[in-house]
């Protein structure tokens, strides 16, 4: 990979707990659960995967100060540089993962992830990326989601292509489609799974919905879950089948890694179809485990 380009992941760093239950929680009393205590966040989840894909990734985010050498220890243990912003007045995001079977619900608190400021990220780090990630969770409960805008305009100018992943079909209602529309309209890339592909296009058949974002954005990937992906580029729909796996384990960080392949595929030079395979590879490895990371 000598001609691979680096990836820049700026975004959420969260503390999963992550319990997975046999059986339907039962309300007023105890319910059996595997539980799994690791570090999070969708952005971190892609920084990390695409790591562990030999990409050379800078990561920037924000973490309670207390917690800051425990996550810079991690990031670096898995190959990530990473560029932490310190809260001293907020914790570390955390989230609640319940999961039973392929369903998951997420209780989330997004701490000190609410106070990121992309204006602070140096322009290094931008001149030395040939992509930029986000997400919508950086947005969301953001006190000035606005500067998203603003730093998407500032990666392009500095010569980046800008994907940003939709995130969270629930946050999208909470926060108003159109407001989320507005503020990552010059994003390069869409990626957004199904649920979230309807909400932002008001159409339920999801090639419809694609065709419709494909007018706001120059390449959207929604995926599909068992189904695979569908990829719109250069004015064409393309259907890219999943990877086969053995057994379900956990869904989570399922659509963190797959952004990792489609990022890791473009930093390698190939197409958003030619990423998108290697992405339902990586997801599949994913979803086999117990866990969002590698």
């Amino acid at each position: 990979m000598s001609t691979q380009s680096r990836v820049l992941v700026v975004g959420d760093v969260i503390d999963d707990v992550v319990a997975r239950v046999e059986m339907p929680l039962r309300p007023n009393t105890d319910t059996p659960a595997r539980i799994l205590r690791e570090s999070g966040g969708s952005a971190a989840n892609t920084a990390v995967w695409l790591a562990a894909e030999g990409v050379h990734v800078d990561f920037v985010g924000r973490v309670g100060h207390f917690d800051a050498q425990r996550f810079e220890v991690e990031f670096a243990g898995a190959g990530v540089t990473a560029h932490l912003e310190h809260d001293t007045q907020l914790a570390t995001g955390t989230i609640v993962i319940v999961v039973e079977g392929a369903i998951r619900s997420m209780l989330s608190d997004r701490g000190a992830n609410a106070e990121l400021d992309p204006t602070r990220i140096p322009l290094a780090l931008l001149e030395s990326a040939s992509v930029v990630h986000l997400t919508g969770y950086s947005i969301f409960h953001h006190h000035t989601p606005e500067l998203m805008t603003s730093f998407i305009t500032s990666a392009q100018s500095a010569g980046c292509r800008v994907m940003v992943d939709a995130s969270s079909s629930g946050f999208l209602q909470d926060f108003g489609v159109e407001r989320f529309v507005d503020l990552i309209a010059g994003a390069d890339i869409l990626r957004c799974n199904e649920d979230e592909a309807a909400i932002l296009s008001g159409a339920s058949d999801v090639p419809q919905a694609v065709g419709i974002l494909a007018k706001r954005f120059p390449v959207v990937v929604a995926t599909l879950g068992s189904e695979g992906a569908l990829v719109w580029e250069d004015g064409t729909l393309t259907h890219v089948p999943a990877a086969p796996i053995e057994e379900m384990v956990d869904p989570t960080g399922a659509g963190d890694s797959f952004n990792a392949g489609i990022l890791a595929g473009l930093a390698s030079g190939g197409s958003v179809v030619q990423a998108a395979h290697r992405a339902a590879e990586i997801s599949a490895k994913c979803v086999t485990q117990l866990g969002a990371r590698p």
